[in-house]
């Protein structure tokens, strides 16, 4: 049996913090191998050298060039490094802005964009000659472990997980030629689904293992009700199906120490919160009072319930609280919420778009936090603001039911459970942290501090992690 320390796993992503983000995946890709190499394993990460990180102008280094079969012939690769992060090199990324869009729409040549990608990754682990394990995420990977299968490359071990079951990889069969896999790879119990293609389908096929980003959500997308339309696939794989919940990154995200806040605060001393208050709601313009603040960051999508806190911030602005938004998303949300910030004024603090600094101003200086999700594989800022003293407000699925002990729930509390992604449930649950805010203060603080004592962190989650990897590298050992 190899040694721990011998372990090298090859993470691959379309995306990886800070040089490339649009979502979690991001943040998971670039925290997750960090904890992995202090805890002793050798992990490196490979992506796509986008523009926008050629605009970067970082100091990358030439590690190789790779020969990958395309559509238009033998097309040539070139892989860079930074650190422990690796790069393909390529037109198909570095001509154009954006990761997967442009203006709202998806690039149309994205599956070729992926699958050029996904072929670079299997040609570096050749090229790299001793990774023990590839881990895939979400449908832009999966094609990886279709090429490795394909190529009979079987001493390395593969995870897949997903991040969110809601985006598939879904294209035209007309495609399918431009893939150069096996005709039989197109068909209902491998990537098939409908008559088109399903790419992640090839990650739950091919891979040795599946995970995804919480127990809960693990169990729910084996059901119709979340299951996407691949339940049944997602059953007949249960054996191979586990949930690990993220954690966050607690450099970053730390009160005791972050920059981008108005003043430090630690559970022994509070004050700094305070002040962070003040700061948020002059930052947002809002008047500056002790009324509870309750805060929103992400996207503006129904996934989110942002629905069901539109039709609530009337009840906000009546219960004498305020509510601070940040994101961007759909366009008829944004819209009314700049309607609701133009009726309510002084209830109601809007910015469309990302700021980092605002993100943190509103973990750092709300109450509560509204996250009234109707699906969540995992969510993190539920976890931020547990560790900024801001209480989270949450539905019961996914991740959110992982992470979050409400009140009523057990002996120790920190958080509100809102009962269903309902506007009316949505207004009660805030009418009662309203009422906890004003009467009970003792309530409230113990619900800080309990919340701010929680474990977030990737250290567990990374041990997990390389519980699975050393599983899969003994099945491999000892299948030879």
């Amino acid at each position: 049996m190899g040694t721990m320390d011998a372990m090298k796993v090859l993470l691959c992503s379309s995306e990886v913090a800070p040089y490339a983000k649009t979502g979690g995946l991001a943040d998971v890709s670039s925290a997750l191998p960090a904890e992995l190499n202090r805890q002793g394993l050798s992990c490196s990460v490979v992506m796509p050298l986008y523009r926008e990180i050629l605009n970067m102008k970082l100091p990358l280094k030439p590690v190789g060039e790779i020969a990958v079969l395309t559509g238009a012939g033998i097309t040539e690769a070139r892989i860079y490094s930074h650190g422990t992060s690796y790069f393909i090199a390529h037109p198909l990324f570095s001509d154009r802005t954006g990761l997967y869009s442009y203006a709202g729409h998806d690039y149309p040549d994205n599956l070729e964009r992926f699958a050029f990608f996904s072929r670079a990754c299997v040609e570096m682990i050749r090229l790299m000659g001793d990774i023990d394990i590839v881990h895939c995420n979400d449908w832009q990977t999966a094609l990886v472990l279709a090429y490795i299968k394909d190529a009979g490359i079987d001493h390395v071990g593969s995870l897949f997980t997903i991040h969110n079951l809601a985006y598939q990889g879904i294209f035209d069969a007309i495609l399918w030629s431009m893939l150069f896999l096996p005709h039989e790879y197109f068909h209902h119990d491998c990537m098939e689904f409908f008559g088109r293609i399903n790419v992640m389908k090839a990650g739950l096929v091919f891979a040795d293992a599946v995970n995804t980003v919480s127990p809960t959500y693990a169990a729910e997308i084996q059901t119709e009700e979340f299951g996407s339309g691949l339940e049944g696939m997602l059953r007949a794989i249960s054996d191979k199906l586990s949930g690990i919940t993220n954690g966050i990154d607690t450099d970053i995200w730390n009160p005791a120490r972050d920059s981008l806040i108005a003043r430090c605060y630690e559970p022994s001393d509070m004050g700094g919160k305070r002040e962070c208050k003040h700061a948020l709601l002059e930052k947002f313009s809002l008047p500056v009072d002790d009324g509870p603040v309750f805060g929103i960051i992400g996207r503006l999508v129904e996934q989110k319930g942002i629905d069901c806190v539109l039709d609530a911030i009337p009840s906000i602005a009546a219960l004498n609280a305020k509510i601070v938004v940040l994101g961007n998303g759909n366009p008829a949300f944004e819209r009314r919420l700049k309607e609701l910030q133009n009726a309510s004024p002084s209830s109601v603090g809007l910015h469309i778009g990302f700021d980092e600094t605002r993100a943190h101003a509103i973990e750092a200086g709300s109450d509560f936090f509204l996250m009234p999700s109707r699906f969540e594989p995992c969510g993190l800022n539920q976890m931020i603001s547990m560790r900024y003293g801001t209480i989270p407000i949450v539905t019961g699925v996914g991740g959110l039911r992982d992470t979050v002990v409400a009140l009523g729930e057990s002996g120790v509390p920190f958080g509100l459970r809102v009962a269903s992604p309902e506007s009316q449930a949505v207004v009660e649950t805030i009418s009662e942290a309203c009422r906890i805010y004003r009467e009970e203060p003792g309530l409230l603080n113990a619900m800080i501090s309990t919340g701010m004592e929680q474990d977030v962190s990737w250290t567990k989650p990374a041990q997990q992690y390389s519980l699975i990897y050393r599983n899969l590298k003994n099945l491999k050992e000892r299948s030879r």
